[in-house]
C-alpha cells in the first residue's frame, strides 16, 4: 500500500512538471527548464532510492544511444581543443534526459492521466505565447516577436507546440481547445518572421493529414490549403513588417538563383558558411576542426576568393545549420549523432504510427525539428535542447504503453477468433 502511493506521489509531481513545461516555455524566462530540473531531481532520487529498474531492453539502449550520442561524438575535439566546454553546451542536457526517461517508465506504466497535463499545458502555453506576442508585436511595435529569446528560435519552439496541438487533439479530450491553440500557436509563429519555421507549417500540415487522416486526404488537403493561403494573404497584407520580410525572402532567393550569393547577406550567407563547413570537413572528417580552425579555414577561402567577407564576421564559423554545424565540428562522429538524435527516433515513431497515436505525434514533432535544424543550430541552444529532449523521451515512453495496449488487444482479438 505504501510503495503505490509512493508511486501516486511520483506520479504527480511528473504530471505537473508536465504541465508546466509546455505551459511555461514560451510566456516566461527558461521556467519551463526549472520544471525540468525538478522532475530531474525528483527521478534521480527515485532511482536511487527505489533501486529497481527494470532490466534494460531495446528500446532503452536505443533511448540511451540517442541522448548520449551528441555528448560522445563532441569527446574527441573537446580533447584536442582543451579547455573549451562550449563543445558541449548542448550535448551534455541530452545526457541529463536519460533518468528522467527511466522515472517515466517506471512511474506511468498503463496510466493515461498525464496525457491531460500535456494537453492542458500546450493550451495554456499557446494563450501565454499569444499574449506575448501581440504585446511585443502590436504593442511594443516589435519588428519580429522573440518573447524572452532570440526570435528565431521562438519561431521554432512557437511551430512546435503547435503541432503538439494539432496531433494531440484527435485522442484529446480537449480536442477543440487544442485545434485553438494549434491556429493560435502558428500565428504567433508568423509574427517571428522565422522563414524556417514558417515555411515548415505547410510541410508538417501535409505529413500530418498524409499520415493520420485516411478518409478523405485530397479534401482535406485542399481544406488546409484554402485556409492557409487566406490567412497568410490576411496577415501579409494587414502587416508592412510581414510584407518586407516576405520581399527580402525572394530577392535574396532571385539573387541566389543567378548566382550572385554574396548580395544575398542572410540566405546567401547560410550558404558560404555551408560551404565552409564542408570544407572543414574534408580537412578533417574523423572528429572535425576546432572553432579556432574553423574560423582559419573561413579566411583561407576568402583569400582564394571562394566566399566572401561576411561568413569571417560569423564568431566560431557558426554553420547556422545542425547538420553541417555537427559536420564541421565533430565530422564522422557528428553524422553519427544526428543521426542519433533525429533521424533514429523518426523511423521509431513512424514504424509504430498505425499503432500509436502518441508515435504519430512524436514523429511530426521529431520531423519539425530535422526542418528548422536546415536553417540553424537549434538543439544546441538551451531551452530547446531541454524541451526537445524532454518531450521526446514522454512522447517514447507514452508510445510504449501504447504499443502495449496494442499487442494485448490483439492477443484478445487472436483468442477470439
Amino acid at each position: 500500500m505504501e510503495v503505490k502511493m509512493e508511486k501516486t506521489y511520483y506520479r504527480k509531481i511528473f504530471n505537473y512538471c508536465l504541465f508546466l513545461v509546455p505551459a511555461l516555455l514560451l510566456c516566461t524566462s527558461n521556467l519551463s527548464i526549472g520544471a525540468v530540473i525538478i522532475i530531474l531531481l525528483t527521478s534521480t532520487w527515485y532511482l536511487i532510492r527505489e533501486n529497481k529498474v527494470s532490466p534494460l531492453n531495446k528500446l532503452d539502449w536505443m533511448v540511451i544511444t540517442i541522448l548520449s550520442a551528441y555528448f560522445i561524438s563532441n569527446i574527441p575535439i573537446y580533447i584536442y581543443d582543451m579547455g573549451t566546454a562550449r563543445y558541449f553546451k548542448g550535448a551534455s542536457r541530452y545526457l541529463l534526459i536519460i533518468p528522467i526517461y527511466f522515472f517515466i517508465k517506471e512511474v506511468i506504466n498503463e496510466n493515461k492521466e498525464p496525457r491531460t497535463y500535456l494537453d492542458w499545458g500546450v493550451f495554456f502555453g499557446s494563450i501565454g505565447t499569444l499574449i506575448i506576442s501581440i504585446y511585443q508585436f502590436y504593442i511594443k511595435d516589435m519588428t519580429r516577436v522573440d518573447g524572452y529569446l532570440y526570435s528565431i528560435n521562438f519561431g521554432y519552439l512557437s511551430c512546435s507546440l503547435a503541432f503538439l496541438a494539432l496531433t494531440l487533439s484527435s485522442s484529446s479530450h480537449i480536442k477543440k481547445l487544442l485545434w485553438l491553440s494549434f491556429v493560435i500557436l502558428c500565428y504567433t509563429t508568423l509574427l517571428t518572421v522565422t522563414r524556417g519555421a514558417i515555411f515548415a507549417i505547410p510541410i508538417l500540415i501535409f505529413f500530418s493529414i498524409a499520415l493520420h487522416s485516411k478518409e478523405n486526404r485530397l479534401k482535406n488537403t485542399v481544406k488546409v490549403l484554402i485556409i492557409m493561403s487566406i490567412s497568410f494573404f490576411s496577415i501579409y497584407f494587414s502587416s508592412h513588417k510581414i510584407q518586407d520580410r516576405i520581399d527580402l525572402t525572394v530577392v535574396e532567393f532571385n539573387e541566389i538563383i543567378s548566382g550572385n550569393i554574396s548580395a544575398s547577406e542572410s540566405s546567401g550567407g547560410r550558404i558560404q558558411l555551408w560551404y565552409s563547413a564542408t570544407q572543414s570537413f574534408i580537412k578533417s572528417p574523423l572528429i572535425g576542426q576546432t572553432y579556432a580552425q574553423r574560423e582559419e579555414t573561413i579566411r583561407e577561402l576568402y583569400r582564394e576568393g571562394k566566399i566572401s567577407s561576411w561568413p569571417m564576421t560569423i564568431t566560431r564559423a557558426h554553420a547556422h545549420n545542425q547538420y553541417f554545424e555537427m559536420l564541421a565540428s565533430n565530422g564522422i562522429l557528428g553524422i553519427l549523432a544526428f543521426i542519433s538524435l533525429i533521424f533514429i527516433p523518426l523511423f521509431y515513431f513512424l514504424k509504430n504510427i498505425n499503432k500509436s497515436i502518441h508515435a504519430f505525434s512524436g514523429f511530426i514533432f521529431v520531423l519539425g525539428f530535422s526542418i528548422f535544424c536546415l536553417t540553424e543550430v537549434p538543439l544546441e541552444q538551451n531551452l530547446i535542447s531541454t524541451f526537445y529532449g524532454f518531450i521526446l523521451i514522454t512522447l517514447i515512453n507514452f508510445t510504449r504503453n501504447d504499443l502495449k495496449g496494442y499487442s494485448d488487444n490483439t492477443t484478445i482479438n487472436e483468442s477470439v477468433s
